[in-house]
């Protein structure tokens, strides 16, 4: 299987990379019935911020929406079909946050992924995928932004993956 991957005998590496420092941080703390993926592109919107990282994040859910990729397509680009969109409503412990806010048609796009628990039958639970619309606080979530500086980050049509991706 991974021999499908190999090129002239070594494994391929594809990237494009530049380097950049750490700027202004924002600490947030969001109030029950937010949404936090809308809300973190609120804050970094209104401090100006398209091109940064999420460092961290905590707090407790009352619901989530998730986005996981189910199957690969024949090609590109991967569409709603070949993704599970799941919903749960029940406490919601954010175990992680993370991902990155970047510049889209002249505003921040957050891209961020998260890792949630909770308890069922006694038992903890782990679960985890792409943040979308729908995740929403009860009593409080934290929130650590900084923003990056010296490296624009903008999300632009990717001819390979025909779809919008960074591009640093």
């Amino acid at each position: 299987m991974l021999e499908s991957y190999r090129r002239g005998g070594h494994l391929e590496t594809r990237y494009v990379s530049k380097i950049g420092t750490g700027g202004k941080v924002l600490v947030a703390r969001l109030k029950p019935g937010s949404d936090l993926l809308l809300s973190i592109r609120s804050l970094a919107e209104k401090e100006g911020i398209v091109s940064g990282v999420i460092l961290s994040g905590v707090g407790l859910l009352r619901a989530a929406s998730l986005r996981n990729c189910k199957s690969f397509p024949d090609q590109y680009p991967i569409t709603d079909v070949n993704r599970t969109f799941l919903r749960f409503e029940k406490p919601l412990e954010i175990l992680s946050l993370t991902g990155n806010v970047s510049g889209f048609q002249g505003k921040p796009s957050v891209h961020a992924h998260i890792t949630l628990s909770y308890v069922e039958h006694g038992r903890i639970s782990v679960i985890g995928g792409h943040l979308i619309e729908g995740c929403l606080v009860f009593g409080f979530a934290e929130i650590f932004l900084m923003e990056l500086e010296k490296v624009q980050m903008t999300k632009e049509f990717d001819e390979e993956t025909k779809t919008h991706q960074l591009f640093v």
